[in-house]
């Protein structure tokens, strides 16, 4: 581990709230030249209305306009967040898909910015970002922050995770037995009852069984509704 990352992970580590720890973040995004930064994160489930909670010190009145208007469903940086794990530069692409509201984003002093996106095991997806008005990021500047960058993403994801965790997770992690999961991740696979029994060499009637525990346990009405929440809460690895 580098010297400066013992440094970093210390300092967000001794943090004693979330709010400090982002402070700290922040504070190191200012020393790599960025005025705002921002952390959103998202849980796996409910998965047509996911949880999602975030913090920045973005100007105030571009926050409330945020809320307002819900641009959280337009952002093309919260959806490149969620389709991949790449981290990308504010760009041409960005304004493409989404012009007004770039636009909007400028006019308060949010032009140019770079977007971390972490995605961990149990299906938790955060962005990072760090923005500032003036001074477009090349490939240049980008290869020489991109570890530092990457490293705070970390940081950042784990620090959060402790506090919002419980509340991104929708409820209580369902505990499944060994049996359960195998039923599902044949499912997943797009066995039937039929072929899981005879792939587990166990009777269909067993299979409907574990099937039906697995979905009280999971909170779900049918088997494929079970195995699309088990496979989100990275249950199915």
């Amino acid at each position: 581990m580098k010297c400066w990352q013992s440094d970093q992970l210390r300092l967000v580590g001794s943090a004693s709230s979330s709010q400090e720890a982002f402070d700290l973040i922040r504070a190191e995004g200012q020393r790599l030249g960025f005025e705002y930064c921002s952390f959103g994160m998202k849980g796996p489930v409910p998965l047509a209305a996911p949880r999602v909670v975030w913090c920045s010190n973005y100007p105030i009145e571009w926050q409330r306009r945020y809320s307002e208007r819900d641009y959280i469903r337009i952002d093309p940086s919260v959806q490149q967040a969620i389709t991949s794990d790449e981290m990308f530069v504010w760009d041409e692409s960005n304004r493409a898909k989404a012009p007004e509201f770039m636009a909007d984003a400028a006019a308060h002093g949010l032009r140019y910015g770079v977007g971390v996106p972490r995605r961990d095991a149990r299906g938790m997806n955060s962005l990072l970002s760090f923005v500032r008005p003036e001074g477009d990021i090349g490939a240049e500047e980008l290869a020489a922050k991109r570890e530092r960058l990457y490293w705070l993403s970390v940081m950042c994801h784990d620090g959060m995770l402790k506090v919002w965790g419980d509340l991104l997770r929708d409820d209580a992690e369902a505990t499944l037995s060994s049996r359960e999961l195998d039923v599902l991740r044949w499912a997943c696979e797009g066995k039937t009852s039929t072929d899981i029994a005879q792939i587990m060499i166990i009777s269909e009637a067993t299979v409907n069984f574990h099937t039906r525990n697995a979905c009280a346990k999971l909170g779900t009405s049918n088997r494929t509704a079970a195995a699309v929440r088990a496979a989100l809460l990275g249950l199915l690895w």
